[in-house]
């Protein structure tokens, strides 16, 4: 388990800092979080990654992007990292479980099942393809909604706690960082929406992706928790 984006990297890490890093960003969830952000060349690089300008790139590619092209999808030669971040509070939402009262428990379970089962195609689709291209790669898990009603809150929290369960297990068995947003983005003033992060949200996030990107090592093959 690795700590706190307030703490300082290595020597070792440090020294890595003058070298030029493209990060891809790979899933829908990342769209929406970046949606507000402006994404020219620089300014990008500015509000995700504060002062590292001159020593990242950022480039996004969706899940759905991912789903069209298949294999023939090639991600840019000069990446060097890759942060999977999807969505699974949209997948929660389509399939009505929180909003139907079925009356047996058994039916709602497997409305969360099959969910959870694409997501985790999907998740596992873009690990590979990040792998392929011997990326150094973080998974996000997702962030917990921030419903005022108590009742669809825990329901939600419940639900999305199958999905991150799925995040855990395909992060462990590929080796691979996992970056925890339930820990890091825990606050009312984290979120704009209750499934949308605020700007002071996103940076706190941010915060610990950067701590975690400089760390990592390229040849290490552990699933590390950043928080």
């Amino acid at each position: 388990m690795s700590l706190p984006s307030s703490q300082k990297p290595s020597e070792h890490s440090a020294s890595a800092r003058r070298k030029f890093r493209h990060v891809v960003l790979l899933g829908d969830a990342l769209l929406d979080a970046y949606r507000s952000i402006d994404k020219t060349p620089g300014k990008f690089e500015d509000a995700l990654l504060p002062g590292t300008r001159d020593q990242w790139h950022i480039s996004v590619v969706s899940a759905a992007e991912v789903e069209r092209a298949g294999s023939s999808l090639v991600l840019p030669k000069d990446a060097t990292h890759a942060i999977i971040f999807i969505e699974g509070n949209y997948a929660i939402e389509q399939s009505g479980m929180i909003h139907d009262r079925p009356e047996a428990c058994a039916q709602t379970l497997e409305q969360l099942a099959l969910a959870a089962d694409e997501f985790e195609r999907t998740l596992e689709r873009l690990i590979r393809l990040a792998q392929a291209a011997r990326l150094v790669i973080m998974v996000c898990s997702m962030f917990q909604p921030n419903y005022k009603d108590p009742v669809r809150q825990r329901a939600a929290c419940a639900a999305l706690a199958v999905f991150n369960d799925r995040v855990t297990k395909r992060a462990a068995a590929a080796r691979v960082a996992l970056i925890d947003l339930r820990l890091i983005c825990n606050e009312p003033d984290d979120y704009d929406k209750p499934t949308q992060l605020s700007k002071s949200g996103l940076q706190k996030a941010a915060n610990v992706i950067r701590y975690a990107m400089f760390e990592i090592d390229a040849a290490a093959r552990r699933a590390e928790v950043f928080f």
